[in-house]
């Protein structure tokens, strides 16, 4: 175009890439030492979060790989981005969030699995259920307009199926923590915090093998709060359970201990609960008030034990599922939390560091797969994963994806502690087994 001033002269649409100048020859360089804006220490239990309450993610984190004495002609090369969606209140976990990501990439690209810079862009942008739907749809899209190839979160099932046609509309695979199965399309992935139908079977499963045929049922509404429901009575039936008394609750429950004294008396063995985990303080307070400790299990709110010390004693008592394997079986995970210690100076030992950690090392690979660094190439790169090592679970278990299949997790990835005494017992796998095997004429003679 020219102007009667002359002609205008195009200048760079956006700025140039930077090198931040701590590439090292023999190992990865990160351009923080941690992820959040405090020095995290040990937690007072080992299960707990080793964050800070109010804590604060690096917004930008730059990882460079290895040079291996290799020179460039020059130029930097501006990093592949990943998105960090942060959903939810993390209370004490957000450090064993954002470190382990930063773990994760420092370690794929120390073994070669990507060879040019990879940064971290993370947004807070909390949704359901206590705040806006539209928040997170919004954070979302930040992370995409910044140019991110593929997103770690959302972390909540309300906000993944929130987010659910906007993450295949915007073409930018989405690597979500969520349990239900209503996550689902072209670009949608889970490395899941659990798995909602299942947990339904696992808890009845539960009851069954420990012998609760009678039992007192609360749900809460939601996203799945209906998958829950449906799927724990289908698998109630199929033991010949009884359900004395089913409760819907809401996030913040009305009359727990009526409904709890009315299940004590109609004979309530063990007490199920499924949902968002907001009713675990509620629980405890209505427990102590009818000085009744009943078995009871519960679904992945479980694992909010880590969130804060608060959360952890009201969830005293209680039996849920998990996705930390037995103590000590998963060199993968020991491993992993070794070269934590390592790096961040700090131990903390519970499932968000191994979600993490196995979430991030998907997103770095998937981009390592890819021809380019574009999303669409990405989500292929992600679907060649396969028999990835996991550090969460059991030792067999691994991620593996495909074209037909984005629920990453598979093996034994499921696990059931309780919570007991201020301490977290391993209480085994989840390894369903037919009703009819118990009553075996060849078990009960103790033959194989």
């Amino acid at each position: 175009m020219v102007s009667q001033d002359g002609p205008r002269y195009a200048e760079r649409l956006f700025p140039a890439p930077r090198d931040h100048g701590i590439a090292l020859p023999d190992r990865a360089a990160s351009t923080v030492a941690s992820g959040t804006d405090t020095v995290s220490g040990e937690s007072e239990l080992w299960y707990q979060g080793g964050g800070r309450i109010g804590e604060k993610a690096v917004e930008s984190i730059v990882v460079y790989p290895p040079t291996g004495g290799v020179r460039t002609q020059g130029d930097p090369f501006e990093p592949v981005r990943i998105g960090v969606l942060i959903d939810m209140d993390l209370g004490q976990l957000l450090a064993d969030l954002m470190d382990p990501i930063i773990l994760a990439v420092e370690d794929a690209l120390n073994e070669g699995a990507y060879d040019r810079p990879v940064e971290i862009l993370t947004v807070d942008a909390r949704g359901l259920p206590r705040e806006n739907y539209l928040k997170v749809r919004k954070g979302y899209q930040r992370l995409v307009d910044e140019g991110c190839v593929v997103v770690i979160g959302p972390f909540i099932s309300d906000n993944s199926v929130n987010l659910c046609a906007t993450v295949n509309r915007t073409g930018v695979p989405c690597l979500g923590w969520t349990g239900t199965t209503r996550f689902y399309g072209e670009y949608c992935f889970t490395v899941a915090n659990g798995d909602i139908p299942v947990e339904g079977g696992m808890a009845a499963d539960w009851c069954f093998r420990s012998g609760h045929t009678k039992l007192g049922f609360f749900w809460e509404q939601g996203s799945s709060g209906d998958l829950y429901s449906d799927y724990f009575r289908a698998a109630a039936r199929g033991y010949d359970l009884e359900i004395v008394k089913e409760v819907q609750l809401g996030p913040n429950p009305r009359d727990l201990e009526r409904h709890l004294a009315v299940m004590r008396d109609q004979g309530a063995q063990a007490i199920v609960y499924m949902g968002y985990g907001y009713s675990t303080f509620h629980f405890a307070d209505a427990f102590r008030a009818l000085e009744w400790d009943p078995p009871r299990f519960m679904g992945t709110a479980f694992m909010f034990y880590s969130n804060s010390n608060r959360w952890a004693e009201g969830l005293e008592g209680w039996h849920g599922v998990d996705q930390l394997g037995e103590d000590g079986a998963n060199p993968n995970y020991e491993a992993m939390l070794e070269r934590f210690q390592a790096r961040f100076g700090r131990v903390s030992r519970n499932v968000v560091v191994a979600l993490s950690y196995d979430t991030a090392r998907a997103a770095v690979h998937g981009i390592g797969n890819a021809r380019i660094a574009t999303p669409e190439e990405v989500k292929a790169g992600l679907e060649k994963i396969k028999w990835m090592p996991c550090t969460n679970g059991g030792p067999g278990c691994h991620l593996t994806f495909a074209e037909y299949d984005h629920r990453g997790y598979k093996g034994d990835f499921l696990t059931i502690r309780e919570l007991r005494g201020g301490e977290l017992h391993f209480r085994g796998y989840h390894r369903p087994a037919w009703p009819s095997n118990t009553r075996s004429p060849l078990l009960a003679a103790g033959r194989p």
